[in-house]
Protein backbone atom coordinates (compact mmCIF):
# COMPACT_ATOMS: atom_id res chain seq x y z
CA UNK A 1 0.00 0.00 0.00
CA UNK A 2 2.63 1.87 0.98
CA UNK A 3 4.23 1.67 -2.78
CA UNK A 4 1.11 2.62 -4.10
CA UNK A 5 0.31 5.94 -2.09
CA UNK A 6 4.13 7.17 -3.02
CA UNK A 7 3.67 5.78 -6.92
CA UNK A 8 0.33 8.27 -6.72
CA UNK A 9 2.35 10.81 -5.11
CA UNK A 10 5.03 10.38 -7.28
CA UNK A 11 2.18 10.41 -10.62
CA UNK A 12 0.86 13.79 -9.63
CA UNK A 13 3.67 15.58 -9.04
CA UNK A 14 5.10 14.27 -12.20
CA UNK A 15 1.73 16.01 -13.82
CA UNK A 16 1.73 19.30 -11.90
CA UNK A 17 5.71 19.79 -12.80
CA UNK A 18 5.09 18.73 -16.28
CA UNK A 19 1.55 20.30 -16.80
CA UNK A 20 1.94 23.92 -15.09
CA UNK A 21 5.48 23.90 -16.10
CA UNK A 22 4.18 23.59 -19.78
CA UNK A 23 1.43 25.73 -19.31
CA UNK A 24 3.64 28.50 -17.73
CA UNK A 25 5.85 28.21 -21.00
CA UNK A 26 3.27 28.85 -23.77
CA UNK A 27 1.41 31.28 -21.71
CA UNK A 28 4.59 33.53 -22.09
CA UNK A 29 4.97 32.44 -25.73
CA UNK A 30 1.45 33.37 -26.47
CA UNK A 31 1.52 36.75 -24.16
CA UNK A 32 5.21 37.68 -25.82
CA UNK A 33 3.90 37.33 -29.25
CA UNK A 34 1.54 40.28 -28.75
CA UNK A 35 4.69 42.17 -28.42
CA UNK A 36 2.18 44.35 -25.66
CA UNK A 37 4.19 45.20 -23.05
CA UNK A 38 1.23 45.36 -20.27
CA UNK A 39 0.40 41.53 -21.38
CA UNK A 40 3.84 40.27 -21.07
CA UNK A 41 4.40 41.67 -18.09
CA UNK A 42 0.96 40.31 -16.47
CA UNK A 43 1.60 36.89 -17.57
CA UNK A 44 5.01 37.00 -16.60
CA UNK A 45 4.46 38.39 -12.67
CA UNK A 46 1.45 34.77 -12.92
CA UNK A 47 4.00 32.51 -14.74
CA UNK A 48 6.69 33.57 -12.38
CA UNK A 49 4.04 33.05 -9.12
CA UNK A 50 3.02 29.93 -10.83
CA UNK A 51 6.25 27.95 -11.14
CA UNK A 52 7.81 29.57 -7.71
CA UNK A 53 4.80 28.15 -5.71
CA UNK A 54 3.54 25.43 -7.48
CA UNK A 55 6.17 23.74 -10.45
CA UNK A 56 9.35 23.98 -8.39
CA UNK A 57 7.95 22.16 -4.99
CA UNK A 58 6.57 19.66 -7.34
CA UNK A 59 10.18 18.91 -8.61
CA UNK A 60 11.40 18.73 -5.16
CA UNK A 61 7.84 16.04 -4.35
CA UNK A 62 9.63 13.98 -7.46
CA UNK A 63 12.93 13.88 -6.00
CA UNK A 64 11.56 12.74 -2.75
CA UNK A 65 8.76 10.41 -3.79
CA UNK A 66 11.38 8.61 -6.73
CA UNK A 67 13.75 8.26 -4.09
CA UNK A 68 11.34 6.60 -1.31
CA UNK A 69 10.25 4.33 -4.23
CA UNK A 70 13.29 3.27 -5.09
CA UNK A 71 13.82 2.31 -1.16
CA UNK A 72 10.27 0.67 -0.72
CA UNK A 73 10.56 -1.62 -4.29
CA UNK A 74 14.61 -2.06 -3.53
CA UNK A 75 15.32 -1.06 -7.27
CA UNK A 76 18.71 -0.06 -7.16
CA UNK A 77 19.62 3.33 -8.67
CA UNK A 78 22.20 1.84 -10.27
CA UNK A 79 19.67 0.19 -12.90
CA UNK A 80 19.88 1.96 -16.32
CA UNK A 81 16.83 3.90 -16.55
CA UNK A 82 16.91 5.06 -13.09
CA UNK A 83 20.32 6.60 -13.38
CA UNK A 84 19.62 7.97 -16.87
CA UNK A 85 16.45 9.99 -15.57
CA UNK A 86 18.15 11.42 -12.69
CA UNK A 87 21.10 12.38 -14.69
CA UNK A 88 18.32 14.18 -17.35
CA UNK A 89 16.36 15.36 -14.29
CA UNK A 90 19.17 16.83 -12.55
CA UNK A 91 20.60 18.74 -15.81
CA UNK A 92 16.92 19.85 -16.68
CA UNK A 93 16.50 21.19 -13.08
CA UNK A 94 20.10 22.90 -12.99
CA UNK A 95 18.13 24.60 -16.14
CA UNK A 96 15.40 26.00 -13.85
CA UNK A 97 16.69 28.56 -11.53
CA UNK A 98 17.87 30.48 -14.63
CA UNK A 99 14.93 30.47 -16.16
CA UNK A 100 13.09 31.89 -13.36
CA UNK A 101 15.71 34.81 -13.24
CA UNK A 102 14.77 35.26 -17.01
CA UNK A 103 11.47 35.50 -16.25
CA UNK A 104 11.18 38.00 -14.05
CA UNK A 105 13.96 40.02 -16.35
CA UNK A 106 11.58 40.00 -19.05
CA UNK A 107 8.77 40.71 -16.50
CA UNK A 108 10.50 43.70 -15.23
CA UNK A 109 11.57 44.44 -18.91
CA UNK A 110 8.21 44.79 -20.30
CA UNK A 111 7.23 46.44 -16.94
CA UNK A 112 9.66 48.91 -17.77
CA UNK A 113 9.00 49.02 -21.04
CA UNK A 114 4.65 49.66 -20.34
CA UNK A 115 5.81 52.49 -17.81
CA UNK A 116 7.70 54.22 -20.54
CA UNK A 117 4.94 54.04 -23.19
CA UNK A 118 7.36 52.34 -25.31
CA UNK A 119 8.11 48.48 -27.11
CA UNK A 120 9.85 45.88 -26.56
CA UNK A 121 13.53 46.27 -27.38
CA UNK A 122 15.99 44.46 -28.47
CA UNK A 123 17.25 43.52 -25.55
CA UNK A 124 14.05 41.90 -24.31
CA UNK A 125 13.68 40.01 -27.40
CA UNK A 126 17.93 38.50 -26.69
CA UNK A 127 16.44 37.27 -23.15
CA UNK A 128 13.38 35.73 -24.63
CA UNK A 129 15.01 33.52 -27.01
CA UNK A 130 17.48 32.55 -24.43
CA UNK A 131 14.61 31.79 -22.29
CA UNK A 132 12.58 29.93 -24.80
CA UNK A 133 15.43 27.69 -25.84
CA UNK A 134 16.29 26.57 -22.39
CA UNK A 135 12.58 25.49 -21.89
CA UNK A 136 12.98 23.62 -25.19
CA UNK A 137 15.68 21.89 -24.08
CA UNK A 138 13.98 21.41 -20.69
CA UNK A 139 10.98 19.84 -21.81
CA UNK A 140 12.55 17.83 -24.64
CA UNK A 141 14.15 16.14 -21.28
CA UNK A 142 10.87 16.10 -19.27
CA UNK A 143 9.27 14.25 -22.53
CA UNK A 144 12.66 12.01 -22.11
CA UNK A 145 11.94 11.01 -18.41
CA UNK A 146 8.58 10.57 -18.83
CA UNK A 147 9.08 7.95 -21.74
CA UNK A 148 12.00 6.93 -19.36
CA UNK A 149 9.14 6.42 -16.35
CA UNK A 150 6.73 4.37 -18.17
CA UNK A 151 8.52 1.84 -20.02
CA UNK A 152 11.14 1.55 -17.50
CA UNK A 153 13.88 1.52 -20.49
CA UNK A 154 17.00 4.19 -21.21
CA UNK A 155 17.25 5.62 -24.49
CA UNK A 156 20.41 2.85 -25.29
CA UNK A 157 17.91 0.32 -24.01
CA UNK A 158 15.23 1.88 -26.79
CA UNK A 159 17.75 2.13 -29.67
CA UNK A 160 19.23 -1.66 -29.14
CA UNK A 161 15.09 -2.46 -29.64
CA UNK A 162 14.88 -0.86 -33.24
CA UNK A 163 18.45 -2.63 -34.33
Amino acid sequence: MLYLCLKYLHVIAAIFLFGFGMGSFLYLIAASRTANPAVIAHVARMVVRFDTWITTPAGFAQIITGYLLLRVSGLPMSTEWVLTSLIIFFSVGSLWLPVLVLQKRLCGMALTADAAGEGLNDDFRAVYQKWFWMGVVGFAGMFVIVLMMVTKLSPAQWLSLLG
